[in-house]
């Protein structure tokens, strides 16, 4: 009676007062309550009201804070905390806790987690936590379920030391271990036989390899598991063999690991309902598929993708007697070693809605029963050799939302009911293989729903204009190949693109008018389609990172301002075009450039000496320009370069020794300059990755240095026409050039041409 009146007193509206108090003080934990915690007020007296707070309806207690994911979506705003707040012991009767997706900034998971043991439901999953998960939490002996999946970063892990802990967590059902470091366990095996309820387990991308399952088929007994993810891993070899209990099975995902043999375990799962063993290198005959499918009468998901199985595969479905023809809805057979005509069974499989064939050596016709797949969603038959007409009766699939046939010997006219799909995101009609010819049907212009569109034009009437476009109000990527592009001046498009991409289309002049108004692009690639006059300054109207304009008719100097008109850029390219003038300096603020390529232009003046800010950099070219001076210091600041060309230039000097700090090049090309001194020997002591060496038609002298012997993965070396002493390294002279290199393979190429009164001359290729 006494604790009865107590807690009358302590209660205000049915909200314990202390309870009230702990969480105001960890709503104070966060920098940024407000809106998500907005309800949680001293206006609102009631804690059992606010936002993500559940009570149990006779003592008031609070039993439930949830602000997760759904709370992340009801409030579109993700909480940013230090740390997570001891405050919360205070609520000693919580057996619901979900932190999921609050960003706490790599804190550790705090040990007093493992003294609120009334917890059933613990969810700290995305909540950027790091380091180890401390074993505390093994006296939550009434967890039924633990999730901290998806604390991914790329500096700190969550790491789980020992697992034994675990083990102590008898009511467990349902854990989640994605993205945590699980490497340094032993025997996860027998720790999770610990778990008689346990029925999902998720250790993806966990850093696990054959070691941590050493005893896995000793005693071992999963068979209450109905979900198993391992994906994202370094198994290799057989599958494990502790699959074989697992009869309750449902949901394996095995893929993107190392597996190169199934062995005789999957057969026995016939509870199966989904499987993934995708982007591994196993390397079975089609009869595994038909053997395997055989007792799957559940199987709604099949993914194979991306291994080495091989065969007819017309053979795969020579059996759709069986039972797992009637649930399948995914199968996904793409990038493996099929090859053989796709048989008209196929339109057995009537609930089909993703159809999965890239990359294989598929040909013949499309069968026209893929018409009869009413349910189907995906069709992707690209990469392969199809030829023929595509079938009028994928005009009756009408839930299809996705159509790729890229890069087939697909022949005839695009149809004109492809304007019938009117649910269609996706369309692919593109390759460099194909002879679809006719011209393109205005009935395209009807697909409202349409995001993607990739043609290509080159065996076709290939005009488009306006009404091809007329409403595609939803298209966010446009790709075009060899069209001729025929708008009007004042046209305004209904779309707003992400990405462009047109190669040698035919547009027109001048950039055109229409393309200023796409203020959401982000992609621009516009290569070989004939556009002239100057670089347009309304570009900073765009969030554009990736600028291709090569090869086209561009005139005029680069913008002066194009480092702030362009901030976001990481890839810029405008080669072969007639751009005159000097290189910016406002190119320096450029600061996320990953390549960067103004070759065979009419560029003068001297380079920037800016190269420290170019920490993203990795393709330098220059090429074929009229720039002169010496190179800077400061590029060898530009410490990611894969790739530097500044051939065929007007460049005096020597080579700079800061280059020795790039020790990623693969590429150096200084070819045709006016470059002086020795070879440097830091060369072959730094540069061992180096594949290209390119240093003729300069005016290097001296002996070539010893030190080059030890750039064994040099494939290219060019030191023509220096002024080199006839001395060379034994590796690569007259015995070396008969000798190592002929037994050096990685030396496939090399020139060398010494052209003075006593004329030596070396030239040797392909020694392999």
């Amino acid at each position: 009676m006494i604790c009865c009146s107590e807690k009358v007193v302590n209660t205000t509206f049915g909200c314990i007062t202390r309870e009230r108090k702990a969480l105001l003080k960890f709503r104070e934990s966060f920098r940024n309550p407000f809106p998500t915690l907005s309800s949680w007020n001293d206006d609102t007296k009631d804690c059992c009201t606010w936002q993500g707070i559940g009570c149990d309806k006779f003592t008031g207690h609070v039993t439930r804070l949830d602000l997760g994911y759904e709370s992340l979506l009801h409030s579109g705003n993700s909480l940013l905390g230090k740390m997570i707040d001891p405050s919360l012991l205070e609520l000693k009767h919580l057996s619901y806790l979900d932190l999921s997706w609050i960003n706490f900034q790599l804190s550790p998971i705090p040990s007093f987690l493992g003294s609120m043991t009334q917890l059933r439901h613990l969810n700290l999953s995305g909540a950027l936590l790091s380091g180890v998960v401390p074993h505390d939490l093994g006296n939550l002996s009434s967890l039924s379920v633990l999730d901290l999946g998806g604390n991914y970063s790329t500096k700190y892990d969550l790491v789980v030391d020992d697992l034994m802990w675990v083990s102590r967590l008898s009511s467990l059902e349902y854990l989640n271990m994605k993205d945590v470091d699980l490497s340094p366990t032993k025997d996860l095996l027998k720790v999770l036989n610990l778990l008689p309820s346990l029925s999902m387990l998720s250790m993806s991308r966990s850093r696990l390899n054959n070691t941590n399952l050493q005893h896995a088929c000793i005693n071992s007994s999963l068979s209450n598991v109905q979900y198993l993810d391992l994906s994202l891993n370094h198994f290799y070899g057989e599958f494990p063999c502790f699959l074989h209990n697992m009869t309750s099975l449902r949901y394996l995902d095995l893929s993107f690991n190392s597996y190169s043999f199934v062995g005789l375990n999957l057969p026995m799962l016939r509870n199966l309902v989904q499987i993934n063993v995708g982007y591994n290198s196993l390397n079975h005959n089609v009869d595994w598929i038909n053997g395997f499918l055989s007792n799957k009468c559940q199987l709604k998901s099949l993914e194979l993708g991306h291994n080495q199985f091989y065969g007819e595969i017309s053979t795969v479905f020579q059996n759709l007697s069986g039972c797992w023809r009637h649930n399948l809805e995914t199968l996904d057979l793409s990038n493996n070693k099929f090859y053989g005509h796709l048989p008209e069974e196929l339109g057995g499989l009537n609930k089909l809605t993703y159809l999965g064939l890239r990359h294989n050596a598929i040909y013949g016709s499309i069968p026209t029963s893929l018409g009869t797949l009413s349910a189907l969603s995906v069709l992707d038959l690209s990469y392969n050799e199809l030829s023929g007409s595509i079938p009028s009766s994928l005009g009756n699939l009408s839930t299809l939302r996705t159509m790729d046939l890229f890069d087939n010997y697909l022949s005839g006219p695009i149809p004109s009911w492809i304007g019938n799909l009117r649910d269609l995101r996706n369309l692919y009609l593109y390759g460099y293989n194909g002879q679809l010819s006719g011209r393109i049907p205005l009935s395209l212009g009807q697909l409202s729903n349409l995001e993607e569109l990739y043609l290509s034009g080159t065996t076709l009437d290939s005009t488009l204009c306006e009404a091809h476009f007329a409403k595609l109000s939803k298209l966010r990527k446009l790709a075009l190949d060899s069209f001729k592009f025929r708008v009007g001046f004042d046209w305004v498009p209904p779309f707003q693109l992400e990405d462009l991409m047109m190669q040698s289309c035919d547009i027109e002049g001048h950039f055109p008018q229409w393309l200023r108004l796409q203020k959401e692009i982000v992609s621009l690639y516009l290569v070989n389609c004939s556009i002239s006059g100057a670089l347009p300054n309304w570009f900073h109207y765009m969030n554009l990172s990736d600028l291709r304009l090569s090869q086209n008719h561009i005139q005029g100097p680069i913008p002066n301002n194009i480092g702030r008109m362009l901030p976001s850029l990481h890839i810029l390219l405008l080669e072969e075009n007639y751009i005159t003038g000097s290189i910016p300096d406002s190119l320096c603020e450029l600061k996320f450039l990953m390549s960067l390529d103004l070759s065979k232009n009419q560029l003068s003046g001297n380079l920037l000496d800016c190269w420290e800010n170019f920490q993203q950099l990795a393709i330098l070219k220059l090429s074929s320009n009229e720039i002169s001076g010496f190179i800077p210091n400061s590029i060898g600041r530009a410490y990611p370069l894969m790739s530097l060309h500044l051939n065929n230039n007007s460049l005096t000097g020597k080579l700079p020794s800061t280059l020795r700090n790039c020790t990623f090049l693969r590429i150096l090309d200084i070819g045709e300059n006016m470059l002086s001194g020795k070879l440097p020997k830091w060369i072959g002591e730094y540069l061992i990755d180096l594949r290209v060496l390119r240093l003729r038609e300069n005016e290097f002298y001296g002996p070539i240095p010893l030190e080059f012997c030890k750039l064994s993965k040099l494939q290219i070396l060019d030191l023509a026409s220096n002024n080199l002493i006839e001395r060379i390294p034994h590796c690569i002279g007259f015995w070396g050039v008969i000798g190592t290199l002929v037994l050096k393979r990685s030396w496939r190429h090399v020139y060398f041409e010494f052209v003075d009164e006593r004329i030596c001359k070396w030239f040797v290729r392909n020694c392999m």
